[in-house]
């Protein structure tokens, strides 16, 4: 080893340099305590900005004015087409009053499907868990077959439609179809033979004991007959389709005004015409007073030529109507 200072040649031992005096080996270093790191800030300091939306709570507008005019103008505009549609149908101008009453009568009617769709489609979701049937929530409902009310325990819902228990049970027994409740053409009931050929019960009751006619009953709990189908098919070439003695729907004038209403078929055809082809027709021909119904007897003097050479105008009103004699 030499020295550092004059080149002199040094022992291993020796700390200083025997020549110059200068130390040989570097003196340690008292310890001291780590420095802090130096943090070094950057040369230019933004501040950081939150740029978030805040949130606030959705707050609807209260209608405008222009929305407001924008609806009433729809409405006139509605009012002023359906003013158009029933000129057109009555052949004169309409009044405000009676254009008034149809506007109404047209939102009730939307009113009231809009709420029948709603129930419609509710029912119809809950199907889709329960696809069997079940019973109805609340009251006022009435059986699709029967037509008597058919509510809570006693209600049942399927696809068909909704019965009475009743006539659910003559259908769980096979006794009648299902599709009596959605098909009411298939069939008629003691009422469509009133409505239909002017045949009230003993006509009926006649019928079927001669074996013209051979009813489907439903039987209630007591045993006895709870309702009586009279299915088409089961009376080939004996019962038209219901189509064929359809009521049609009528204009007629009151008090200066115009309304419509439907009336019986056989003010308008012949039944010698219509029911040729069906047995119904030759039983028809052997009616009895007592065998007549004669509900609709306020109206017998508009009965077509056929139709009155066919029913005795007797048979039909037991007097002249008002309406004729003016």
């Amino acid at each position: 080893m030499f020295c550092t200072n004059c080149g002199n040649n040094l022992g291993v031992t020796d700390n200083f340099c025997g020549k110059c005096g200068k130390a040989a080996r570097s003196q340690p270093i008292p310890k001291t305590d780590a420095p802090m790191p130096r943090v070094e800030r950057p040369a230019s300091f933004e501040p950081v900005v939150d740029t978030a939306p805040k949130y606030s709570p959705t707050i609807t507008p209260s209608r405008s004015k222009t929305t407001e005019l924008k609806a009433e103008k729809k409405r006139e505009e509605l009012r002023a087409e359906l003013k158009q549609i029933m000129e057109k149908d009555r052949g004169r101008e309409v009044t405000d009053a009676e254009l008034f009453e149809a506007d109404n009568w047209f939102r009730g009617y939307a009113s009231l499907m809009l709420d029948l769709g709603i129930k419609e489609a509710q029912r119809q979701e809950r199907l889709k868990k329960n696809p069997e049937g079940f019973h109805l929530e609340g009251e006022g409902y009435t059986c699709f077959i029967c037509g008597g009310s058919a509510s809570k325990e006693q209600s049942w819902f399927d696809k068909y439609g909704i019965k009475c228990m009743t006539c659910q049970d003559a259908i769980n027994k096979k006794i009648i179809p299902a599709t009596a409740a959605s098909n009411k053409d298939s069939w008629y009931s003691p009422l469509d033979f009133e409505h239909s050929f002017f045949i009230n019960r003993f006509g009926l009751r006649r019928f079927i004991k001669e074996g013209l006619l051979k009813p489907r009953i439903v039987p209630a709990a007591s045993g006895h007959a709870h309702y009586r189908l009279f299915f088409i098919k089961d009376h080939k070439d004996i019962l038209p389709p219901k189509e064929l003695t359809k009521w049609p729907m009528v204009k007629f004038q009151k008090d200066g005004q115009e309304y419509y209403h439907s009336e019986p078929w056989i003010y308008h055809s012949n039944p010698l015409e219509v029911l040729k082809d069906y047995k119904i027709l030759d039983y028809m021909k052997t009616l009895k007073e007592h065998e007549v119904e004669k509900s609709y007897g306020s109206l017998s003097f508009q009965l077509s030529p056929g139709a009155a050479a066919f029913y005795k105008i007797n048979h039909i009103a037991s007097k002249e109507s008002p309406e004729k004699k003016e």
